[in-house]
């Protein structure tokens, strides 16, 4: 019988690595708590509950990919508990999101909730940050072994309510720094001369000792690449099909019929486009991308970027789904129409970054998947949602039929 605990190891090294089991649940769970922030948006769709949703959206994120590193480089010497353990952390946070968007959105007064999310984000954080071998320092995203971050959300526990948003915001734009400012080289040189120093140190108080001791071993680590795009792509992946849940679980409370099941059909369309855009047709889960074309700290922080793009359209199809055929409020509209805006645009950035189209196949991606959504968000006031979900399905279909004739599959990452 094999020990939950024990680190699995491959007979044969060279045999190509797959998402084990164990991290697939752990995708499950942590996409379990991007689908809870759909409270967020339904309390309050305006530029506070926005930026709610934002922040709460980056700690699941963040945390998700400190354990997903983690699993990266560990590969089979990876202990399921140490994974386990995370998503424990993950689900109590997923759970307590409703709570904080009652009481941070002004709608509730019961500080509970919010107390528990935020201890239960610092101990997935922290404990996620200590799960790397002794002496290992991650060189392509180094952001997940700190904790500088995580000091304003340790003191908002004590701060109060209204103040709380914004040491969060702190918090998490640290983190957001460290992602652009820390590079790996320079940290593993820098923690190689702190412990050569400690060492010369030690030994300079003890006259007599040898040249032992001197402390652990610092190696810089670097991600599996194949690995990476495979984990990154199945998140987004995970990410639609709970976007379909979502559209699915609104239909189930709305009255039937042909407008019914129009909405329902293109808004299906519409993630499955997204799917053939970001998987057949993308790398690592991002649209028009080609493997080995942009940094790993580019890459997820474009992962970061569409991933919370889809998760948000997905609460926008939903809120489509409950209106039938009556037409959006303006900020309903903008969010579904900005957030394809937003998915496009992210789509030729990393056409650019992978030197994959001309500059005509690139204008053409702007005018008609950044310019359509906007000028629809801008000119549609009186469209109803179902209308404007049908216009952008076909926008998506237009883009998979020229990339369809354009670019050879590269096959499901």
């Amino acid at each position: 019988m094999t020990d939950l605990d024990t680190a699995y190891e491959p007979d044969d090294e060279k045999v190509e690595r797959h998402a084990s089991w164990a991290e697939l649940f752990f995708d499950l769970v942590a996409v379990a708590g991007v689908a809870a922030l759909t409270h967020v948006l339904g309390l309050e769709l305006d530029a506070a509950g926005l930026g709610v949703y934002t922040l709460l959206y980056l700690t699941f994120w963040l945390s998700w990919t400190t354990f997903m590193l983690y699993g990266n480089i560990s590969a089979g010497r990876t202990r399921v508990v140490r994974l386990m353990i995370g998503m424990i952390g993950l689900g109590v946070m997923a759970a307590s999101v409703p709570g904080v968007a009652h009481t941070v959105l002004g709608h509730g007064n019961d500080q509970r909730p919010v107390t528990v999310f935020v201890i239960a984000y610092l101990a997935t954080r922290i404990y996620g940050a200590h799960s790397w071998r002794r002496g290992e320092i991650l060189l392509d995203f180094p952001v997940v072994q700190y904790s500088a971050g995580l000091l304003p959300w340790f003191i908002s526990i004590w701060i109060q309510e209204r103040w709380k948003p914004t040491l969060w915001a702190v918090g998490v734009g640290l983190d957001l720094l460290l992602i652009l400012a820390v590079s790996g080289d320079k940290l593993l040189k820098q923690v190689q001369a702190k412990f050569t120093a400690g060492a010369a140190t030690r030994r300079r108080r003890r006259p007599g000792a040898g040249p032992g001791g001197t402390g652990p071993v610092i190696q810089g680590v670097s991600v599996d690449p194949a690995h990476l795009s495979e984990r990154l792509g199945l998140f987004v992946i995970i990410v639609l099909g709970e976007s379909v849940v979502q559209v699915v679980d609104a239909a189930a409370g709305a009255q039937y019929g042909i407008g019914l099941l129009a909405t329902g059909i293109a808004a299906f369309v519409l993630l499955a486009g997204m799917f053939g855009l970001s998987v057949v047709f993308g790398y690592a889960g991002l649209p028009h991308l080609s493997a080995g074309r942009i940094s790993t700290r580019a890459a997820l922080g474009l992962h970061c970027l569409v991933t919370g793009v889809v998760a948000t359209l997905g609460v926008s199809l939903s809120s489509v789904v409950g209106h039938g055929s009556d037409a959006l409020p303006d900020s309903g509209r903008w969010l579904l129409c900005g957030a394809m805006a937003a998915y496009f645009a992210l789509g030729v950035a990393t056409g650019v970054a992978s030197r994959s189209s001309d500059p005509q196949r690139t204008i053409s991606r702007v005018i008609t998947g950044i310019a359509v959504p906007l000028l629809l968000g801008l000119l549609a006031t009186d469209a109803s949602g179902r209308t404007l979900v049908v216009c952008l399905a076909l926008v998506v279909l237009a883009h998979l039929w020229f990339e369809r004739r354009s670019v050879p599959v590269r096959g499901e990452v």
